[in-house]
C-alpha cells in the first residue's frame, strides 16, 4: 500500500447512492484484504489481520480522515477464518455527515460496482506522538464514537481522531520485523472512543467502545 515519496496508495471503488433526498458517497477497497476479520465480543470488537490487512486498514483510516464528505466502507464479514465469533463489517464517517446506521443496509444494497479510483495520501509517521492534551478539555469534540446495526460497526469522528487511529495502525508493520510466527506474544493495536480509555464516553445501543486488532500472520 506504500507508494513513492512517503505516499499511501490504494485502489478503491467509489459509489454514489441517492436515498431520502440525499446522496451518499461511499469509498471501499477495490480488493478488500482477505485476511481480515472483526468479531463482536460483547465487551469489545476483536479483529485479526495479517500484514497486508494492517497496511490496508492504515490507508482506509487515513482516507476517512481526509474525506469529510465520504463514507469509508471496510467489507470483511464474509471473510473466512478459524477465529470464532459474530463477524461484522466496519464503516468510518465524519460525525458531521450524520449517517444513520439504520439506513446502511439499504445504502449497501445499492452500491453496485462503483467507479475505479486510486487514492493517494500522505503516509502517517509511525513515530509520531499524537497530542492528547486537548482531549482533556470538556469542549473538545473530535473523539471517536461507536454504534452498530446491520452486522456493521459504525465509527464516527473527525480529521484528528481518524488520523490518530491511522498513526497507531501504521506503527505495527515495523514491530513485525524479525518476528517469528511462533512467537507467543501477540502484537495488537487498540482503537478506542477516547484518548486512552474505552469507557471515556458513552456509545449508542450498548456498542463496545474498543476495536482490538491483533496481528495474525498465519493459521487462517
Amino acid at each position: 500500500m506504500a507508494g513513492k515519496s512517503g505516499k499511501l496508495e490504494l485502489r478503491t471503488r467509489i459509489s454514489h447512492v441517492g436515498m431520502d433526498g440525499r446522496e451518499y458517497r461511499v469509498i471501499r477497497p477495490d480488493r478488500p484484504a482477505p485476511r481480515l476479520v472483526l468479531h463482536d465480543e460483547s465487551l469489545w470488537y476483536s479483529g485479526f489481520a495479517d500484514l497486508d490487512a494492517f497496511k490496508q486498514l492504515t490507508v482506509l483510516w487515513a482516507l476517512a480522515a481526509a474525506s469529510p464528505r465520504s463514507i469509508v466502507y471496510v467489507p470483511m464479514r464474509q471473510n473466512l477464518s478459524r477465529f470464532q465469533g459474530h463477524s461484522v463489517d466496519l464503516v468510518l464517517s465524519y460525525a458531521s455527515l450524520q449517517l444513520r446506521p439504520s439506513r446502511w443496509k439499504a445504502i449497501r444494497a445499492r452500491l453496485g460496482s462503483g467507479a475505479a479510483h486510486t487514492a493517494r495520501l500522505p503516509a502517517p509517521d509511525p513515530d509520531e506522538e499524537p497530542d492528547y492534551s486537548r482531549m482533556l478539555h470538556r469542549e473538545y469534540r473530535d473523539v471517536l464514537n461507536f454504534d452498530n446495526a446491520g452486522d456493521t460497526v459504525f465509527v464516527t469522528g473527525g480529521r484528528e481522531s481518524f488520523r490518530r487511529a491511522a498513526v497507531r495502525l501504521s506503527a505495527l508493520p515495523q514491530r513485525t520485523i524479525g518476528r517469528s510466527i511462533a512467537d507467543p506474544h501477540h502484537l495488537c493495536v487498540e482503537i478506542t472512543i477516547g484518548a486512552w480509555s474505552w469507557s471515556r464516553a458513552p456509545t449508542r445501543h450498548n456498542t463496545p467502545g474498543m476495536l482490538h486488532f491483533q496481528y495474525e500472520p498465519g493459521g487462517w
